[in-house]
């Protein structure tokens, strides 16, 4: 597995679950919005957990210190948005906020880390890391796997 595919996949997913929650109503908007809710909490541990430590040398110093700012505001405002009712006022404008945060970090991953990491790392290791971050995935998704998320968020969001 190519961990920079899997990655890529799971931003890909991401922005459609994006485009889906903003068109969406009621408890289909609530329902997507838990499934977005989880697969970026997914990703940012897969990403914390895994990928960043690897790929964490001289050259992606910054941008992976930026990533990790980047993850904290996400997880800040999906904390928020998970406490509020889709039909609340505030859950717009903390969408639309989440979305641009999360659509900013994908495309400076896209064009600045992720061809770092191909050009830095070996064959060897980038198929290394690609099975590391398939077992977290295995871990991550098991039930309990993402403590970050009640277990209610994480039901809905399969």
């Amino acid at each position: 597995m190519d961990p920079i595919e899997l990655l890529t996949r799971q931003h890909e997913e991401a922005e459609l679950l994006f485009q889906q929650v903003s068109v969406a109503k009621g408890e289909e908007r609530a329902q997507l919005f838990h499934r977005l809710a989880w697969l970026l909490t997914l990703h940012t541990q897969l990403e914390e957990r895994y990928f960043y430590p690897e790929v964490k040398l001289a050259e992606t110093d910054e941008l992976v210190h930026h990533a990790y700012d980047d993850h904290g505001e996400a997880k800040a405002l999906i904390s928020q948005l998970i406490h509020l009712d889709v039909s609340d006022m505030q859950f717009e404008p903390a969408l639309v906020q989440l979305r641009a945060s999360v659509e900013a970090h994908v495309a400076e991953e896209r064009s600045m880390l992720f061809p770092l990491v191909r050009r830095l790392l070996s064959a060897g290791h980038i198929e290394r890391l690609g099975e590391d971050l398939g077992r977290g995935m295995n871990e991550l998704t098991q039930p309990g796997g993402l403590p970050t998320l009640s277990s209610e968020i994480q039901e809905s969001a399969h």
